[in-house]
């Protein structure tokens, strides 16, 4: 996941608990529930985002494995990633080279983590996001998002302010991307999308709560009370951000 954040107009009704180097904040009541309940996790990675180093995703492993039955660690493919580089302009050999880059070198850190980790086969899975595209369930979720694009303005206007705003991130102050270089930076977020509509279905699994280092500025359109894409009833999601002296 890339750091879809922004401000929203809702704040999330969960205190956050502390642990393990972490503050984690369920986004809403039924979250919390899902979190405590504590069935399956969801940690979403972001390739070329330093932040995920080799420690922090060792870090982040043993927090999930103190908390949740099931770990899924997962990260975008090469095909999603370079749906950012051809973003920002591009040329499709260009970008996927540096997508293939990022993510072999995400897939390597991941390894070594899991490695240090020693958490048990069947508690652990590790995946790229392209492992479940072909399933009913991920094809159903993502038809829903692109209804959602449709039907929905506020949600739409919403993703495209976030796909905006990472496509900035490294280019030139007045920089803003063409509708083509929109579209394809967009893909990323909409590839994504069904992990945090209904992963229960997708993995099968009885529940599960995706995590990730910042609340994405549509959360409100999954999980709140008027939600206007509701995910699924046993699709949580928290933001699990590192105690200041783990920065």
């Amino acid at each position: 996941m890339h750091d879809w954040s922004m401000p929203t107009t809702r704040t999330p009704s969960t205190a956050a608990r502390r642990g393990d180097g972490f503050v984690a904040t369920p986004f809403s009541e039924r979250c919390s529930g899902l979190v405590e309940a504590g069935h399956h996790v969801f940690l979403g990675i972001s390739p070329g985002n330093g932040y995920f180093s080799e420690d922090r995703l060792l870090a982040l492993l043993r927090w999930a494995a103190a908390r949740f039955t099931r770990i899924e660690i997962a990260h975008p493919d090469t095909e999603t990633v370079a749906c950012t580089y051809l973003g920002r302009g591009y040329e499709p050999r260009h970008a996927r080279a540096r997508a293939h880059r990022d993510v072999r070198q995400t897939a390597n850190r991941v390894s070594r983590a899991v490695a240090t980790a020693r958490i048990a086969p069947d508690r652990l899975s590790v995946a790229q996001f392209c492992d479940h595209y072909d399933t009913p369930a991920y094809q159903a979720a993502y038809e829903r998002i692109a209804r959602a694009h449709r039907d929905h303005p506020a949600f739409h206007a919403t993703c495209t302010r976030m796909v905006t705003g990472v496509l900035r991130t490294t280019m030139p102050g007045e920089w803003i991307p063409n509708t083509d270089q929109l579209a394809a930076g967009a893909e990323y977020l909409d590839r994504e999308l069904p992990f945090l509509l209904d992963t229960p279905a997708i993995l099968g699994v009885p529940a599960s709560v995706f995590a990730y280092r910042a609340t994405p500025a549509l959360a409100g359109f999954l999980y709140g009370p008027d939600a206007l894409l509701p995910a699924a009833d046993t699709q949580g999601f928290v933001t699990v951000e590192p105690l200041p002296a783990a920065q």
